[in-house]
């Protein structure tokens, strides 16, 4: 019987237990794993293969894998043939998953089959190999390893299935083996193979009967203990699993080889076994045994056990991916850009052949040209070797000779018969020659440099990044320094066996490799000229060769290779397990460790890893990762010592072999020595400061006085500073700073010596810190803001209480504000804000003046009062003034609520009860400003835009009311008025400041639509909604002119220095200024004048706003001219605005388009109430209840028609059957129920 795992870092196999053996290890304690569950095998299924991440693998007598659930719920089929019809595999063996890929044997077809995570068949290897019975399959850190049974033998494979080689199997190297077995390591009859998380392989070989292990270069370490005839086996995280096949039931051993429990025998019920036909770990400790004469598969958990230490990791084997193929001519030399570029010699078209992305890009036939060699210098310049004209020429990107050297001969710079090209990093040109037998250098411009002369029929040259420089003569290769000098040679020897060179072609030096095309082969050496490994085989499957000819890296880990058997070009990654990093040292650090280590300047390595762990032997753990050679480890704990090791790791996610153990220990962190004291002398206190110490493990600072030979601490400091205070003036002290670490440790004390100083100010002191200028208009922000902040110091040595500050500005504050400090410590002080409730008084100011202020501190002494007093001068500005150092003042300015203005918008707004649009009322009252005769007029002392230039400017701004008065005002005089009537009818404004300018825009209230129109730049969307800006200086102009310029400014300025000021949102500081009451009449503006100075005025502004409004119905009306409802739309619109001849052609239109339309028969209907034409309204009411019976309003509107008309009855009788739709209208028309209440009770 033969079982299969399925497992990432925990194997698990079927295994026999004879319990007839002599030798029988102890079976451990019974109790170990419970019983869990069972469920049935899916239909067909013989051997349980192996589970994962909730997932088991089972075979089938069909010959088929069926995956399923831990509950037995079939999943997936994995497929038995591929796309063209043939077999996958025909009976399934082993099976294992790693590197993302479910990974079948079959010892049918002696090949191992690929799937992915959903099932999915990725190509099958192996078969090439010429196996006899490949029974089993385990994988660990990208190697595939496959037992075959017949040959007796572990082939190995990369993780997609390109060929490494045979494992050597070697006896152990230390030590001699016992009596017996001094060929024990070798195979017999082996059955089954995994291998653990370290790596070490597992191999069940059944003529001994024996678990035998092995490190990964093959060489024997131990067996497990013998326990009779085994049948199979399974390598979990924490131990090992054998199953008896005779007494049914499964051991586990530890990795040390004890016996740990055991669990199952042999019986019908739950828990036994009618046979063990599978056996799966799963990573949470579920055991599943399959049990094909029962029908089921058994679930145990299990208890678990230590897992293996990973660290440290031993070295592993490097092995090569295939990563495609393109297919192409005859290609004997290939060189890559190293990005998407590749250049070739087609021998047989005797061109140069450019791929690009794997397809034909390029093809250069060269007249009176043999190419034999191409090589790409640092630009990309494309070189190719002569071999009819004997010379090197350098080609375009067009495939035209630009430059040439050499010819025929056998000197410096000749050639005879020249074979190979290669360009260094450097930019030196190597040309092999093989009628002269050397090797000759050349510079970048082709001036010769060099050569190397009695070489052995030189055919190919390849320059490792570090210019050592590989020559492949006949059968060898010979290695020389950059200097030219030879350092090494890889040649044949007596008994090197796969590390002899038979037939070589072509090489290609690497930063630590030389790889060699040796017939279908490629074999690769150290620099040194070491042999380190092979790979690839004989075929045309992936990653297999027939007739390579040549082979060009084009990155640190991707290379290419040409085949002539199979007209290809294959591409290959080699995934480097980089060597353990050397030289590391820990030297201790404060409550930290810095490693370091030797940098292997290796171009494949990405990262370092480090581990750690307070124990020698056990317990690292992963904590950090370095990109370059060192790492600080910090934070740790002071006197521990800790043990590291270290790791590199390839971009690729291959982690190397670990480094040799070091450890330190993590240092208590001392403090130095408190410096750069420095002390600010007080009359009672003396306060002290010094540079801080840069630690996180600092604790505090301690200052000590001395007492003879005593220090007595008198305070202690987190901060770099400490004040002591209760001291006698103008007397000596000596004090003593010490700092103290986390760790209990003190540095040696600093001592200072100070003075206090002569006591000569008032005790309780009032310093000015700031006093501002007040703005008169803005009175009211005081309140909040204060006007400035004064210090309050305690110069005397005792505590004061009950402290208070009293401050007034006489004549323009009603009480003085008054501040109190509860306690105010010697030597403390503290800062006060002068808060100031002015009263308007402060508005009649008419000339910018100094002002006294008075300052008042006071706190009782022993229960009489001590007063200190103050008197700053402070300017207040009168009323007009501003400062723009804040914008939003300018918005105390702008006073909707003064009843002078209010005034005059209501009188001007009576005049047009009908009108409740916001851009016509605006226009309205635009105009209305130029009938009264305002105008603009230039501030010849101080225009706003030197203002506006500079904040520290003041500028003089009207208020409305005396812009109405006066009649004139500057462009910011002119924006506050007309802003202010504008707000105090409701409409929103916004204030908007360009470079030496200032105007404003107002809310129309009309929605913006999605696609941002603006009539032409005309309106402004903000705020999602249609906005007017408007040039206030215009005034006396009609209204659209001032319209047209403002909106010109707007989109001059917008996004180059345009400013908007909200107006609200200023108030909210910024309160508009409460004026005195005025007795001066303002001038009235009579409609007729309006109308008669801007007489087509009002019909325009509703045409475009009237257009506003419907945009957007009649764009749909345009796109649909039967479009009813937006007929309608428009019809709405125009009614609300007040054109009812407009509304009315709307309306009929809807009708038109659709006379049972009851909505726009009830408009209509209501447009004839508006023109008191009520016979035709009850008409058009009564044809829309008709249409539209339970319409509660329409009834209402026919009810009011009646009732003009006289009709009573009629009109009773609508509002009846309103009211029997709706019982609530008698509440909402209360006036018309009353009316008609004499019947409808």
């Amino acid at each position: 019987m033969r079982i299969f795992r399925i497992a990432f870092f925990v194997f698990c196999l079927n295994a026999g237990f004879s319990a007839q053996a002599a030798e029988q290890a102890p079976l451990g304690n019974l109790a170990k794993a419970d019983f869990s569950r069972e469920f049935a095998l899916p239909a067909g299924a013989q051997e349980l293969l192996g589970g994962k991440a909730g997932r088991l693998h089972f075979a089938t007598k069909d010959g088929g894998v069926v995956v399923t659930g831990l509950d037995g719920a079939v999943l997936m089929t994995l497929p038995a043939k591929d796309a063209k019809g043939n077999a996958i595999f025909k009976k399934p063996r082993s099976a294992t998953i790693g590197n993302g890929l479910l990974y079948v044997v079959d010892r049918s077809l002696n090949q191992v089959a690929m799937f992915n995570a959903k099932g999915e068949y990725q190509g099958s290897f192996g078969a090439g190999v010429d196996m006899d019975d490949a029974v089993g399959v385990a994988t660990h850190e990208g190697i595939v390893y496959v037992l075959d049974k017949g040959d007796k033998r572990i082939q190995m494979f990369g993780s997609n299935g390109v060929y490494i080689n045979m494992l050597e199997l070697r006896p152990a190297s230390a030590g001699k083996p016992a009596k017996g077995e001094e060929e024990i390591h070798l195979l017999r009859s082996p059955t089954d193979i995994q291998v653990d998380a370290r790596g070490l392989i597992y191999v069940l070989d059944s003529d001994d009967d024996l678990v035998k292990v092995y490190k990964p270069s093959g060489e024997y370490v131990k067996h497990l203990p013998r326990n009779g005839h085994l049948a199979s086996f399974a390598v979990a995280q924490d131990g090992i699993y054998l199953v008896d096949g005779d007494g049914l039931f499964v051991q586990k051993y530890s990795f040390d080889d004890k016996p740990v429990y055991r669990f199952g025998s042999k019986g019908k019920d739950k828990a036994q076994f009618k046979s063990i036909t599978g056996l799966a770990v799963m990573k949470d400790r579920q055991v599943v045994v399959g049990d094909k004469a029962k029908g089921v598969a058994s679930v145990f958990v299990a208890d678990a056990g230590e897992a293996l230490e990973e660290v440290p990791k031993s070295i592993t084997r490097r092995f090569v991916q295939w990563t495609g193929e393109f297919p192409a001519a005859v290609i004997t030399k290939l060189v890559s850009d190293g990005a998407d570029l590749l250049y070739g010699i087609n021998s047989d078209e005797k061109e140069v052949v450019r791929f690009k992305n794997g397809a034909v890009d390029a093809q250069f036939k060269l007249k009176d040209v043999k190419p034999v060699g191409v090589a790409l210098d640092k630009s990309g310049g494309v070189w190719v070797l002569d071999d009819k004209k004997s010379r090197v020429i350098k080609l375009d990107d067009k495939g035209n000779i630009v430059s040439s050297f050499g010819s025929s001969g056998s000197g410096a710079g000749q050639f005879d018969d020249p074979t190979d090209i290669a360009i260094s990093a450097s930019g030196r040109i190597i040309v092999s020659d093989s009628g002269s037998d050397k090797v000759q250098i050349f510079n970048g411009d082709g001036i010769f440099q060099n050569e190397i002369a009695k070489l052995d029929n030189p055919l190919a040259v390849s320059v490792s990044p570090q210019e050592t420089l590989f020559v492949l003569e006949d059968g060898k290769i010979s290695i020389y320094s950059p200097q030219g000098e030879k350092v090494g040679a890889i040649s044949k020897e007596p008994d090197g066996g796969e590390a002899n060179l038979d037939s070589p072609k072509d090489l290609l030096a690497t930063v630590d490799e030389v790889m060699v095309l040796d017939k279908n082969r490629v074999k690769v050496y150290t620099h040194k000229g070491k042999y380190l490994r092979s790979f690839a085989i004989k075929g045309k499957g992936r990653g297999e060769l027939i007739e390579p000819v040549s082979i060009a890296g084009k990155d640190e880990v991707t290379f290419y290779i040409a085949e002539e058997g199979n007209k290809r070009i294959q591409t290959f990654v080699t995934q480097y397990k980089p060597s353990a990093p050397q030289q590391v040292v820990a030297d201790a650090g404060v409550h930290a460790i810095r490693l370091r280590w030797a940098d292997p300047n290796l171009p494949y390595i990405k990262q370092y890893a480090i581990y750690r762990s307070k124990e020698e032997n056990s317990g690292f753990v992963r904590v950090a990762t370095s990109l370059r050679n060192e790492y600080v480890d910090r934070g740790l704990e002071a006197d521990g010592k800790y043990f590291y090791r270290v790791g590199a790791e390839t971009a690729l996610g291959y982690e190397g072999a670990s480094s040799a153990l070091v450890n330190a220990v993590a240092r208590k962190f001392m403090p130095p020595v408190v410096s750069e004291i420095k002390v600010e002398p007080g009359s009672w206190q003396l306060k002290m400061t010094w540079k801080p110490v840069e630690s996180d493990y600092l604790s505090a600072y301690r200052i000590y006085q001395k007492d003879g030979d005593v220090f007595t601490k008198v305070g202690e400091s987190v901060l770099p500073e400490f004040v002591k205070s209760g001291l006698a003036a103008n007397s000596r002290y000596t004090y003593y700073i010490s700092a103290l670490s986390k760790d209990g440790l003190e540095s040696e004390k600093a001592v200072v010596n100070a003075t206090t100083s002569v006591f000569s100010k008032a005790p309780l002191e009032i310093e000015i810190v700031k006093l501002t200028d007040i703005f008169s208009n803005s009175y009211k922000i005081y309140e909040q803001d204060g006007v400035g902040v004064v210090k309050l110091t305690n110069n005397t040595d005792k505590l004061m209480e009950g402290v208070k500050l009293a401050f007034t500005l006489k004549d323009f504050m009603d009480y003085a504000t008054e501040t109190n400090v509860d306690k105010l410590l010697p030597g403390q002080s503290v800062e006060i804000p002068l808060k100031a409730v002015f009263n308007n008084n402060i508005l009649t100011v008419t000339e910018d003046s100094s002002v006294q202020t008075m300052l008042e501190a006071s706190y009782f002494d022993n229960g009489k009062p001590q007063i200190f007093a103050k008197n700053p001068t402070i300017k207040v500005y009168e009323k007009h003034k501003l400062m723009w150092d804040q914008r939003e003042r300018y918005a105390a300015f702008i006073t909707p609520k003064d009843p002078p203005l209010v005034a005059f918008t209501r009188s001007v707004l009576t005049q047009y009860s009908e009108v409740h649009d916001e851009s016509l009322i605006a226009s309205v009252m635009y105009n209305a400003l130029g009938v009264l005769g305002l105008t603009y007029v230039k501030d010849p002392s101080n225009p706003y835009q030197l203002s506006r230039s500079g904040a520290n400017v003041v500028d003089y701004v009207q208020f409305p009311r005396e812009t109405l008065m006066h009649k004139a005002g500057d462009c910011d005089d002119l924006v506050a008025f007309y802003s202010a009537a504008l707000e105090s009818i409701g409409i929103e404004t916004r204030v908007l400041e360009v470079p030496e300018h200032m105007l404003m825009m107002f809310s129309t209230d009309i929605p913006a639509e999605a696609d941002g129109w603006n009539n032409d730049d005309m309106y402004v969307v903000y705020e999602g909604k249609l906005w007017i800006p408007v040039e206030t200086t215009m005034v006396g102009n009609k209204f659209v002119a001032a319209w047209e310029k403002g909106a010109a400014t707007y989109y001059k300025w917008a996004g180059k220095g345009l400013t908007i000021l909200d107006v609200r949102t200023a108030w909210a500081t910024y309160k508009p200024a409460s004026l005195p009451e005025s007795k001066d009449k303002q001038g009235e503006v009579k409609k007729a004048d309006i109308d008669k100075k801007f007489p087509t005025e009002f019909s325009s502004m509703l045409t475009i706003s009237s257009n506003a409004k419907t945009h957007r119905y009649r764009e749909a009306i345009e796109k649909n001219p039967n479009d009813a409802e937006a007929y309608h739309q428009v019809g709405i619109v125009l009614a609300k605005m007040g054109d009812i001849k407009g509304s009315m052609k709307y309306f009929d239109k809807v009708i038109s388009l659709d006379p049972k339309n009851a909505a726009a028969l009830n408009n209509r209907g209501n447009l004839f109430m508006i023109l008191d034409r009520y016979a035709e309204a009850e008409q058009s009411y009564r044809e829309a209840a008709t249409i539209n019976p339970e319409d509660t309003y329409i009834w209402i509107n026919l009810a009011k028609a009646h009732r003009s008309l006289g009709d009573m009855k009629g009109a009773k009788e609508a509002f009846r059957k309103a009211q029997q739709l709706d019982p609530g209208v008698k509440k909402k028309f209360k006036a018309l129920a009353l009316e008609l209440t004499s019947t409808l009770e």
